[in-house]
């Protein structure tokens, strides 16, 4: 009887949706209803021309805006070595908002996760011509003909511009690009000798040092050398909120597990490793960014802007969730449940205790055991049973 109500239930409340999506009278799709107006939609793009799935010209009116990232351990063979097949996976989900909602909730933007090396990559890229073209800027508009000193003069238009950056430092400057992926720290190499901090004296001053006299031991690899990498991570991995991007030291190729937050310092006589948690500075923002590339050193030729490539390059391979957007040709939706799914596994653990996340682990390890064991139980009957009959 139960069931029959459900089944008539059912049938009841699709009758009403589809009631209220076509037309009894002529069979026609109401143009109010959801149905009518995504495909009123996919009409008037197509009304417009240059109907193409793979255009992406409408970026141009909407703001790429980082969101968080997140961590999950994996296992598989992009682990760290022979001794264990473990790795960590880092994602980054970001946001595409119409540029006039960027600001005030991205209403009618859509969600996307990317891998975080090549969202950074392309993120830091954007970030190295965004400041040399203020630069460039600046230094055509700095007048030194009759200067005394020309790098003075270039020195000081930057200085009162704000671009304290586009002034060239002596010695060896630290490059991101580096260990935006995985690479080994290279001792000594960075800031060497530049009377910048470089203290020789360092690791032996400090015995905290996994370098030390008194430490090394503890962190050498099966050659007898110590071998120390350098990469990105994101703060939900140490209890962080997931909302920025730091460098760290680790132990492993592929950046997965953490070496004393002291390590870099310790191989380049104190320097503190630059984006690093200890300096507080994320190596992405969460700024609004248009995605119409401006180049402030080109003529405007009147023609259609172009999309700015850090839009550009992560949506390509990016998992989608495009719904309510107005923008993209076809939208994307496959990916929504899998982008939603990664934001409500860790937003809830954003910043807490890893107790809870223990305590769930061990709630999952006893369920699954227990049904194990009723299984297990329930075969035993079976056979004793089959057994009997045979008999």
């Amino acid at each position: 009887m139960l069931l029959k109500l459900s089944v008539l239930s059912t049938l009841l409340i699709l009758n009403d949706a589809t009631a209220r999506t076509i037309d009894s009278s002529n069979g026609s799709i109401r143009a109010n209803s959801n149905m009518g107006k995504k495909l009123m939609s996919k009409a008037r793009r197509l009304e417009d021309g240059d109907a193409d799935a793979d255009d992406i010209g409408w970026m141009v009116n909407y703001d790429i805006k980082f969101d968080s990232c997140h961590a999950m351990t994996q296992y598989g063979e992009e682990g760290g070595g022979e001794d264990s097949l473990l790795y960590t996976q880092r994602i980054v989900k970001y946001r595409l908002c119409p540029s006039d909602a960027c600001s005030s909730g991205c209403a009618g933007g859509g969600q996307y996760v990317a891998d975080m090396t090549e969202f950074v990559q392309a993120y830091s890229e954007y970030v190295e011509e965004s400041k040399e073209q203020a630069c460039e800027a600046v230094a055509e508009n700095c007048d030194c003909e009759n200067a005394n000193d020309d790098d003075a003069c270039e020195a000081e238009c930057f200085s009162d511009a704000g671009l304290d950056y586009c002034i060239e430092a002596e010695g060896e400057e630290f490059e991101l690009d580096r260990y935006l992926e995985c690479a080994e720290i290279e001792a000594g190499q960075e800031n060497n000798g530049n009377n910048n901090g470089y203290n020789y004296n360092y690791r032996k001053q400090n015995d905290s040092c996994p370098n030390n006299q008194n430490n090394r031991a503890n962190y050498v690899n099966e050659e007898g050398e110590l071998q120390f990498f350098a990469g990105m991570y994101c703060d939900s991995e140490r209890g962080g909120k997931g909302d920025r991007i730091f460098l760290g030291s680790f132990l492993d190729e592929t950046c997965s597990y953490a070496a004393p937050d002291i390590t870099y310092k310790c191989l380049n006589g104190g320097v503190e490793l630059p984006f690093s948690a200890s300096t507080g500075e994320s190596v992405v923002k969460d700024d609004c960014i248009s995605c119409k590339e401006i180049d402030m050193n080109a003529d405007d030729d009147g023609g259609d802007p172009e999309v700015l490539q850090l839009c550009e390059e992560p949506y390509e391979r990016a998992g989608k969730c495009e719904t309510g957007m107005e923008g993209p040709y076809y939208i994307r939706e496959l990916e929504c449940d899998f982008i939603q799914n990664v934001e409500s596994r860790f937003s809830s653990g954003r910043g807490s205790n890893s107790s809870s996340a223990v305590a769930w682990a061990w709630f999952f390890a006893i369920c699954t055991l227990g049904i194990a064991g009723f299984a297990y139980t329930l075969y035993e009957k079976l056979h004793r049973k089959n057994v009997n009959l045979a008999a």
